[in-house]
């Protein structure tokens, strides 16, 4: 192999054994993409299909083209690409690295390169013309997962204002920048298929939010934290393996008396939001008290169905505590539905739901003499019948406080 001096090329933050020609330069508008693990796709054969995804550490960025001193200037049918594609190959092919792919333009191309034992993937593709080249490189294996997650304890958790959620371990490197306790429901529903009566989590979301390192990718965030949520007990049910490109991750601990729900979301520049809603989490009393009724969110049923879910049991019993507290009233249990669906249909369904729950509390403790069971079908909801969260919030189940009003 023939040393090539380093003076001679531009490293511009790529790994060592990448070295580009000195007509290569930074394009301060473009910042350099340095991620532990990603994916990219590359053209595999000469004739360019099929693709290939790799998946590793991941380097990206585009650069400017300054023609060398004599080199005629950029612009368009005049050869720019094939003089840009053979300053790159002059640069590559002296450290190994073998062509995979040339686009008949000249424009794209894909290398290849075993090192130490690693497999690496480079693609770059220009526009000639405006003298911008980008470089996309992928050295197959990546990090390691060292993320550990707590399963949480039998008895519910104190978490102060600027404490992080005991159970979720933040992403090492990542900063605490806030978070806080929002009124309402978590939306889970991204979780679910059409066809299936997604649930809605909670009374309210607490959550916190964290600047992630720069090196944190999109797909690092998720595999890491959905492989120790698993090894903690949860069980992820969002994204499963045919989701492409899932902005996140969706988990349930439904065990030991406990029922919480976490949606764990990665934004641009490794912004990232950790939500939880927790059944234990809010005092059900006191908002019965407030509100004269209590939406039992968290109580599901077989789809189009009123048999109930044995996943609704802790909510449940929480309900059954509450009423046991709380027991110098009579009590209306509610069935409402959503907007599918024809109006004879949902009353009846809506209530038959009610009155499932009204017979699940009445086998356990509740005095049957304080509950009635009526259906309302889609004739008082609670949110836009629009979204599919919407839709979950209107089919729900709620404890009303016979001769309140609020």
């Amino acid at each position: 192999m023939t040393a090539v001096a380093a003076s001679a090329h531009a490293d511009l933050g790529f790994p060592d054994y990448v070295k580009f020609p000195p007509q290569i330069d930074v394009n301060t508008d473009q910042a350099l993409v340095k991620e532990a693990l990603a994916e990219a796709e590359f053209e595999s054969t000469k004739a360019g299909g099929p693709n290939v995804t790799k998946r590793g550490a991941h380097y990206a960025r585009w650069y400017t083209y300054k023609p060398a001193a004599g080199e005629p200037a950029l612009g368009y049918y005049n050869g720019s690409e094939e003089r840009i594609l053979k300053a790159i190959q002059n640069s590559l092919t002296p450290l190994g690295w073998q062509a995979v792919y040339v686009a008949d333009n000249k424009g794209n191309a894909v290398w290849t390169l075993k090192r130490d034992g690693k497999e690496i993937w480079m693609r770059m593709k220009m526009d000639a013309p405006q003298a911008q080249v980008n470089f996309e490189l992928i050295e197959i294996g990546g990090a390691a997962n060292t993320l550990v997650h707590n399963a949480p304890a039998a008895k519910a958790e104190t978490i102060g204002d600027k404490d992080a959620i005991p159970y979720l371990t933040p992403y090492p490197g990542s900063k605490l920048t806030g978070g806080g306790r929002a009124a309402g429901p978590l939306d889970v529903t991204i979780a679910f298929k059409a066809g299936t009566e997604a649930p809605v989590a909670g009374q309210s979301t607490l959550t916190r939010n964290y600047q992630g390192p720069s090196s944190l990718s999109k797909l690092q965030f998720v595999r890491d934290n959905r492989e120790a949520l698993v090894k903690a007990g949860w069980t992820v049910l969002y994204p499963d393996a045919n989701d492409a490109e899932p902005a996140g991750v969706i988990a349930r601990y439904n065990k030991n008396g406990r029922d919480i729900w976490v949606k764990l979301s990665y934004e641009y520049g490794a912004n990232l939001w950790y939500s939880i809603a927790d059944v234990a989490g809010d005092d059900w009393a006191a908002k019965l008290d407030k509100d004269c009724r209590l939406p039992l969110y968290g109580v599901t049923f077989d789809f189009n169905k009123a048999t109930i879910k044995t996943e609704s049991e802790v909510v449940l019993l929480r309900a059954a505590s509450v009423l046991k507290e709380k027991s110098g009233f009579a009590v209306e249990v509610q069935g409402h539905t959503d907007n599918l669906g024809g109006d004879d249909y949902n009353q009846k369904l809506s209530q038959a739901r009610a009155e499932s729950v009204r017979q699940w509390l009445g086998s356990h403790g509740i005095d049957a003499a304080r509950l009635s069971a009526k259906g309302y079908g889609k004739t008082q909801p609670v949110a836009d019948n629009n979204s599919d969260f919407g839709r979950a919030k209107n089919r729900r189940v709620e404890l009303t406080k016979v001769g309140c009003r609020k």
